[in-house]
């Protein structure tokens, strides 16, 4: 959920956190393809409030030594858009100095009518560390700014009443994260969390990185 994507590294992290970390994607800017999307379309809404807010993996690190503590941070910014319901994150690793992950998300509806989560890379994104405690600071950010990570959309549908599912298409998202072709996402969206499982294939299917024992699991924090 995590987390999706063709992600950069900014700190050299060990085990199934390899899983968070991918090279960095590519393209041009174009805002998403498909029908505009509103908060009045109440299932995209409530896909995007449910991945908005403050989020952790500690319960699962306390069980599971192969995952570590990562925080997830998300807030609504650019709501004034009619193309989509747009977050920003930040991803970081309990004890690092800064966030390792910091992207700009949008939820819309394609022309099938499909939910599609689409991530974009942001420039100088240094500029924005905490930015989800005080959105306004993104009124700098121009929307042409932003980098889609192409191919790498994750496909959502609500599969019971308040549980989305959602993955990427087969082997469309690129990454070469050690070694990797590829890398596929699947995630599960609920109002306590979500949880986000990504992993790297060779071109011959080899697993190459990502947990074996299923994704990272974020949890939601009470004050959230």
């Amino acid at each position: 959920m995590v987390h999706t994507t063709a992600w950069r590294a900014r700190f050299a992290l060990s085990g199934a956190l390899a899983a968070l970390l991918l090279a960095a994607g590519c393209g041009s800017a174009d805002a998403p393809a498909g029908a505009p999307s509103s908060p009045a379309d109440p299932e995209l809404a409530l896909l995007a409030s449910m991945h908005t807010g403050a989020f952790t993996s500690a319960a699962q690190a306390a069980r599971d030594a192969d995952y570590q503590v990562v925080s997830f941070r998300a807030a609504r910014i650019w709501s004034e858009r009619d193309d989509g319901i747009w977050l920003y994150t930040e991803q970081q690793v309990e004890g690092t100095p800064a966030p390792y992950r910091q992207r700009v998300q949008v939820y819309f509806r394609d022309d099938e009518g499909l939910i599609r989560l689409r991530v974009h890379t942001v420039p100088a994104v240094e500029r924005f560390i905490g930015a989800w405690q005080a959105p306004s600071r993104l009124a700098i950010l121009a929307h042409d700014q932003l980098v889609p990570e192409r191919g790498c959309d994750n496909i959502f549908r609500q599969t019971s009443p308040g549980l989305f599912e959602g993955s990427t298409i087969a082997e469309e998202c690129r990454n070469a994260w050690r070694g990797a072709a590829y890398m596929r996402s699947v995630s599960r969206v609920h109002a306590a969390g979500f949880t986000n499982w990504d992993r790297g294939f060779t071109a011959g299917g080899e697993h190459v990185w990502g947990p074996t024992g299923g994704g990272y699991e974020f949890v939601r924090l009470e004050d959230s």
